[in-house]
């Protein structure tokens, strides 16, 4: 059995405990009352186990705004949301109402296509300029185009299927020094049926002269086109 005096004491400092937390939920849950009030949220209810707060009956849209309230009083501990309030998904205002989202970003400007041409002149620089960027060539000796070569005809037939039909197009093929000139012409012919077979018109494409060229050798193993008024 415990002493008489040791029960006393143990029963004063129960007393005292109890008072105290008393005390402490009844200072924060009057603290409670009045930041909510001063943020003009209503709607529900908040008690405190010791320094725990627990919230209960606030809509959804003013849930977030009375937690954040409570969290700003000094002394509570944790704030914890019962039964079916939740806050919003997504950011809050300060308002209480979900903040609407982003709006995404604009897709960057679509890159504008040259104007097509519609005359001699106009042809022509697009012709010189595709055949500066990839020149139409071939393997050493042969009517054999390049991979490379291949492309930079290819993409002529692209220009020249929407060429007016007062334009006639002159396929010129060319040779190293010293080699057989015959090649030339065969390496025109070569480009005129890639054409016709890629949308030209057989009639607006022809291959003609032979010609040496007197520069290095990949210079030398090429086509050139030249566009003529009929």
């Amino acid at each position: 059995m415990l002493p008489t005096a040791l029960l006393v004491t143990l029963a004063l400092t129960a007393i005292s405990v109890w008072s105290t937390s008393d005390d402490i939920e009844a200072g924060l849950t009057a603290r409670a009352k009045d930041a909510l009030a001063d943020m003009g949220v209503s709607g529900g209810e908040v008690t405190f186990s010791g320094r725990d707060a627990n919230l209960t009956g606030f809509p959804p849209d003013k849930a977030a705004q009375a937690m954040d309230a409570i969290q700003r009083i000094d002394g509570v501990r944790t704030v914890e949301i019962s039964g079916d309030t939740a806050p919003p998904a997504g950011p809050v205002t300060t308002s209480g109402e979900p903040s609407s989202p982003p709006a995404p970003p604009s897709p960057p400007p679509s890159p504008t296509a040259p104007a097509k041409p519609t005359d001699k002149a106009g042809f022509q620089a697009e012709i010189d300029r595709l055949l500066a960027a990839t020149p139409i060539t071939f393997e050493p000796d042969t009517t054999d185009l390049t991979a490379d070569g291949e492309r930079g005809a290819l993409e002529i037939a692209k220009l020249l299927t929407d060429a007016p039909r007062e334009l006639r197009f002159r396929i010129t093929g060319t040779v190293a020094t010293g080699s057989d000139k015959k090649l030339s012409l065969n390496r025109a012919l070569t480009v005129e049926r890639l054409l016709e077979r890629n949308g030209v018109k057989r009639d607006q494409a022809y291959s003609t002269q032979r010609r040496t060229s007197d520069g290095a050798s990949g210079e030398g193993r090429r086509v050139d086109i030249t566009a003529e008024q009929r």
